[in-house]
């Protein structure tokens, strides 16, 4: 707000006051002082009109020129730099740098399809991407419904680091509706498809078909670790000699830094310290090279001994491959439905029906209760009961069912004619 007053002369009736009267001629000028529309402190200083460049004395024309001198001044909006979607990929592949080399590499892989997507539509900027065009480059994933929601969130991350980073104002993801799960749950496996695989695991072949390798040794004490521990099939895969206490096997590490142990038969420590092992550090993994490409090979591996098993396995077929080039014949193969994650599934559902807490099944995987309760609720024998004890708790006490049940006829017996 300013104020407008007068600064008379030393030799006006006035002098000393900020009245706007005036006797003098020519009138003393008119000062001004306070905050302007664009909130900019002015000092006491001569108000001078715009039109003329001189002061101003009439107190009429004083007020227009204040009235305007507080209007509110828009502020110009700053230009944002273009930043390049290349750019900002680099940007926030730094930003996850702290996060495992899988989630990095998850990342890379989507944001680099979104950035020849882009490129193809000559859009080479963070601020030129739409909504329609993330549409449109969702429209053709073909990878499973699972695989396409883990790479719709990693892109819905990065645009919001995007505008974290004063990169754009708004997600043009942020609308994108949520993928449904398609995939029915995996169930565990039957107590014979665990005998078939522990039958099988022996002979199994390697590679190039030769069996009673002591690829077969290494196999089965990876696929007791995963039966007996529940770890996933990365975390095996990394498994150190370290992690070995005892008849006890590291799991996990919380984030307080407590150590979770799974205790295990000692056929499984046996079958650890006999088999093959790929380092000195590691049991099945030489800790050279990406673990991803060794939790990949673990992966082909076990889906040959599901397949040797004969565990839900299908009949598929695949184009023969012949100098380079594809031939119009079709080869059919055998193929297993089954997963190493299974493995986890398995060891949860035996645990839960003998009663195991779902608290103390959290704590061994690692996962939240919400998580437990999703996949693996419908085994909890101890809910079970506890629900059928609330219902005859609910009878007994029930006025309806006790009326009814004092109106309940014996059953009849049954007439049979005479011979």
């Amino acid at each position: 707000m300013l104020n407008i007053f007068r600064r008379h002369r030393a030799d006006c009736a006035k002098a000393g006051t900020r009245s706007p009267d005036c006797p003098s001629k020519p009138k003393c000028a008119i000062h001004f002082e306070g905050i302007d529309g664009a909130g900019v402190r002015r000092k006491r200083q001569a108000l001078i009109d715009p039109a003329s460049g001189s002061g101003v004395r009439e107190w009429n024309r004083a007020v227009e020129i204040l009235r305007e001198l507080e209007l509110p001044t828009p502020i110009e909006p700053t230009l944002r730099p273009q930043i390049g979607i290349e750019a900002a990929i680099a940007s926030f592949i730094a930003f996850k740098a702290r996060r495992s080399p899988d989630v990095q590499r998850k990342a890379r892989l989507v944001l680099g399809r979104l950035k020849t997507f882009l490129e193809r539509r000559k859009k080479l900027s963070v601020a030129e991407v739409t909504f329609s065009d993330l549409v449109d480059f969702r429209a053709g994933w073909r990878e499973a419904l699972t695989t396409q929601r883990r790479n719709q969130e990693a892109m819905k991350g990065f645009f919001r680091f995007c505008v974290r980073s004063d990169f754009i104002v708004k997600s043009p993801a942020a609308d994108l509706d949520a993928i449904p799960e398609g995939r029915p749950k995996t169930e565990p496996f039957t107590r014979e498809e665990m005998d078939r695989i522990f039958s099988a695991v022996s002979a199994l072949p390697d590679e190039y078909g030769r069996r009673g390798q002591p690829i077969a040794d290494q196999t089965r004490a990876f696929v007791l670790t995963m039966r007996y521990t529940g770890m996933s099939i990365g975390d095996t895969s990394k498994l150190e000699k370290a992690a070995v206490d005892g008849s006890r096997i590291r799991t996990y590490r919380k984030k307080t830094g407590e150590d979770v142990f799974a205790k295990v038969p000692p056929f499984v420590i046996d079958a650890l310290n006999t088999a093959p092992h790929d380092s000195e550090q590691y049991f099945f993994w030489t800790g050279t090279g990406k673990l991803h490409t060794r939790t990949s090979k673990w992966g082909s591996r076990l889906q040959r001994l599901f397949v040797a098993a004969d565990v839900r396995t299908v009949d598929s077929e695949k184009r023969r491959r012949s100098g380079g080039k594809l031939k119009d014949e079709a080869e059919a193969v055998k193929v297993s439905k089954a997963t190493p994650h299974m493995f986890r599934h398995t060891l949860v559902r035996d645990l839960l029906e003998r009663g195991t807490p779902m608290e103390e099944i959290a704590e061994l995987l690692g996962n939240s209760m919400k998580v437990i309760e999703k996949y693996y609720s419908k085994w909890d024998t101890r809910r079970q009961a506890r629900l059928e004890k609330r219902l005859e708790d609910f009878w007994k006490n029930d006025p309806l069912t006790k009326s009814l049940s004092s109106r309940r006829r014996a059953p009849q017996p049954v007439q049979t004619p005479h011979s």
